[in-house]
């Protein structure tokens, strides 16, 4: 402690009066130091009082900015009530939230709906066991339908043939799916009939849990979620319903086909 005191102390005698006894003057005076330490702390206090200025002005613009948007989208869904008639209102609505509402959250819909409490006593997609390898699932109602052309631990050979119907609906979306299975022939389809392309999240907190609800978000690549999607029961992994894609679930291939706003799924036994 002794050793830093007096290093400290030659280091201040070099600075301020070492000049004193400088008769070549190759030092500095002690007012030339004085007036340069003055003078450079003038030039710090000038450069911070600019920097927080900076910053309080790019604060209040941003602000501004936000609240003249939030004024924008007030005015925005103020005009859309004001003018819509009762028939309307439905459409208002769906307008409101994919203009408004989705084009603000779109890319962060996971942060969005992060606001609406999970309520689920019990998780749809978190069971032990399933009847099925693949199944069918509705966003809005938990419901699921199998996919599968035989139950579990059935084979191709035990089974009679015929045909299997099933059939389902979402009251949300208005959208029905039929189902039709011909185990005998080892095909099947299900087709998706979509109303109006609606799913209620305040459902989805309902109906299952939030990390599954995370996963079914990752499907879809934080987009707006779908009436339907698939789920394999043995991997515990979600499939978005697109267009074009085929996916291999167990013993079984899914190709989907889009077409006049309605998805059909082919339903193909791949196992041996």
């Amino acid at each position: 402690m002794r050793s830093l005191w007096l290093k400290m102390k030659e280091i201040w005698w070099d600075f301020w009066e070492v000049d004193n006894n400088d008769n070549g003057k190759k030092h500095l005076s002690s007012s030339d130091k004085r007036w340069l330490l003055y003078w450079n702390f003038l030039s710090g206090v000038g450069v911070l009082a600019i920097v927080v200025l900076v910053m309080g002005i790019n604060t209040l613009w941003v602000q501004h900015q936000n609240n003249m948007d939030v004024e924008k989208t007030l005015n925005t869904i103020a005009t859309y009530m004001a003018s819509a008639t009762k028939d309307e209102y439905e459409d208002i609505a769906q307008s409101i939230r994919h203009d408004l509402v989705f084009s603000e959250y779109g890319k962060d819909i996971e942060n969005f709906i992060q606001y609406i409490p999970n309520t689920a006593e019990t998780c749809h997609t978190c069971m032990e066991s399933y009847p099925a390898q693949a199944l069918l699932v509705c966003a809005n109602t938990g419901e699921f339908y199998s996919l599968d052309l035989y139950e579990k631990g059935e084979s191709p050979d035990s089974n009679r043939g015929g045909t299997i119907m099933n059939f389902g609906y979402d009251e949300v979306s208005q959208t029905h799916i039929h189902i039709s299975k011909s185990p005998g022939q080892q095909t099947g389809y299900a087709g998706i009939d979509r109303g109006r392309g609606i799913v209620s999240v305040h459902r989805m907190k309902t109906l299952f849990c939030d990390d599954c609800i995370r996963e079914i978000l990752e499907t879809v690549e934080h987009q707006l979620i779908e009436e339907f999607f698939i789920y394999d029961t043995e991997e515990r992994q979600f499939y978005p319903i697109d267009d074009g894609t085929t996916i291999q679930i167990g013993d079984y291939s899914l190709e989907i086909e889009y077409k006049n706003s309605d998805y059909k799924i082919m339903i193909n036994y791949i196992g041996e």
